[in-house]
């Protein structure tokens, strides 16, 4: 089943969805997979990611997240959100739960996250985004 997600109606009509809304369908968008995530990545994004730094734009990005696995959650948590002239930066933590392999326990992966958002007409398109995979502590 695909699975679409749009952006929920801003608080007051006529007012643009904040980043926070953009987040969220971003998010959920993961947990769809590679094709709901298309509507909400800038033409021109480029994505730092993987454990060896693979650099893709936004075609590679989405091959690449087809062929990764399913994402069945993902949590974003310690989130701050900074505002510049027409560019939002989002970095947080971030735990994924990816299925590798078909009936297996999901492998929990934890990064580090920064996902720059650019404004598009009534929304927040993602421009860049940064994953770097986070060790276990000790």
């Amino acid at each position: 089943m695909t699975h679409s997600p749009t952006l929920p109606p801003a608080a007051t009509p006529g007012e643009a969805p904040t980043v926070e809304l953009a987040e969220a369908a971003w998010l959920e968008a993961m947990t769809a997979g590679p094709d709901p995530m298309r509507p909400l990545l800038h033409p021109e994004c480029v994505v730092v990611h993987s454990p060896v730094g693979r650099i893709d734009g936004v075609d590679a990005f989405l091959e690449h997240t087809a062929r990764m696995g399913r994402i069945t959650e993902i949590e974003a948590f310690d989130v701050t959100v900074q505002r510049f002239d027409g560019v939002a930066i989002v970095s947080c933590l971030q735990e994924m739960h990816i299925v590798y392999i078909p009936d297996a326990t999901p492998f929990v992966v934890q990064a580090a996250v920064t996902r720059v958002w650019v404004p598009d007409g009534d929304g927040w398109l993602l421009a860049h985004m940064q994953l770097a995979r986070r060790q276990p502590p000790g």
